[in-house]
């Protein structure tokens, strides 16, 4: 979306720009060539590799900016129906793009090609001044190997047994730095106990075997799923679009506050402490950073990860007269998309609970007020 926004963007600054009177060109002579990928390229989704995509550039009459979008559509059709498309890099300015199996796969299904099949997609390039444009005269095939996923997809799931907190019901996956919401995609954190086992159940009482080589199978009776190593605690990710699954391991989460006041910065960490079944709580926090002449109660979650990265978790909301369910919604963002990661995706206290010690919890799980990210302050 954000790359489809800021064809308008560009769109609205060239009309600034123009006095009463003038009129822009909107003239697109098309390019003729396309490079990547090859015309009857063999590409197996299942691998999960990205697709490069280039073309020849287009010209346009003014010869100022040209826009593109690689246009997706079924074997014969004209493209005015396109059954997918993706902007160029750069926001829509360059002549290529790398496209992500896990969209190809999405425009390979919504042409009716099956799941775990071969079926074939032609492409094309549009080029365009953000509207109207031309579609290039050519039109490329490519032949796709579905990746495998269940139809229908999962709308809940549920985790029992010994390794992950008995009963923990999976969070349909938020996305990060606010993707949005993915159809079929879960997480779950809890603490993996070592040599313990877990079953993964479905709303049509499905059952899912999690694979060695971190794919997923599905199975009409229970199956006990166990992960290797240590006991400790896990960010668990199943995608039942491509049927895999992830997991990483999480050191510690802090909770951290930061102020400027007095023309000086100043900064608090706290380690969380784990309660279990993906709940964490930071308990009698005097928070007096809040207590500040300037009223700046700024704070968030900053989640280490055992391989080394971090993870913010924050909001780019505002406050307004009340603390909201959605305001308290926790969404993640990784450092490369954070404006600034002193001041950056932060929360705020009202003036009334500045300085006031409290307890804070955070629940990354689906059993809270909000039913997914979420936290609360219970003050004192």
């Amino acid at each position: 979306m954000k790359k489809y926004i800021s064809y308008l963007a560009v769109l609205m600054l060239m009309v600034s720009c123009l006095g009463k009177g003038r009129d822009i060109n909107f003239n697109i002579v098309a390019g003729t060539g396309l490079y990547l990928p090859e015309d009857g390229s063999h590409n197996d989704l299942t691998k999960g590799r990205p697709v490069s995509f280039e073309w020849g550039p287009a010209m346009a009459e003014d010869n100022g900016y040209v826009l593109y979008e690689v246009l997706f559509d079924k074997v014969g059709g004209d493209f005015s129906a396109p059954v997918g498309r993706v902007a160029a890099q750069a926001g829509g300015s360059r002549n290529y793009v790398s496209i992500p199996a896990k969209t190809l796969n999405s425009f390979a299904r919504a042409a009716g090609i099956a799941s775990d099949s071969e079926g074939s997609l032609q492409w094309s390039v549009r080029a365009s001044k953000g509207i109207g444009g031309v579609i290039y005269p050519s039109a490329r095939q490519m032949v796709l190997h579905t990746m495998n996923s269940m139809d229908p997809l999962p709308v809940s799931l549920t985790l029992q047994g010994s390794a992950m907190e008995d009963v923990t019901r999976a969070v349909p996956s938020q996305g990060i730095d606010k993707s949005g919401r993915q159809e079929g995609v879960f997480e779950t954190f809890g603490r993996m106990q070592a040599g313990g086992n877990f079953q993964v159940k479905d709303n049509l009482g499905r059952y899912y075997v999690l694979n060695a080589d971190g794919t997923l199978s599905a199975s009409a009776s229970a199956v006990d799923n166990s992960l290797s190593g240590d006991t400790r605690i896990c960010w668990l990710q199943m995608d039942f679009t491509a049927m895999l699954w992830s997991v990483r391991d999480v050191e510690k989460i802090e909770y951290y506050a930061a102020c400027w006041a007095d023309n000086q910065a100043t900064t608090d960490r706290q380690t969380m402490v784990y309660q279990g079944k993906g709940v964490w709580k930071l308990s009698d926090y005097p928070n007096t950073i809040s207590d500040n002449t300037a009223g700046d109660s700024r704070h968030r979650f900053d989640m280490k990860l055992a391989d080394g990265s971090t993870v913010y978790l924050g909001t780019e909301a505002l406050l307004g007269p009340a603390y909201t369910t959605d305001y308290l919604r926790v969404h993640f963002y990784t450092p490369e998309n954070m404006k600034d990661s002193f001041w950056g995706v932060c929360w705020n206290y009202l003036p009334a609970d500045c300085g006031r010690p409290l307890d804070v919890i955070l629940h990354l799980n689906a059993d809270n007020e909000a039913g997914s990210w979420w936290h609360e302050y219970q003050f004192k």
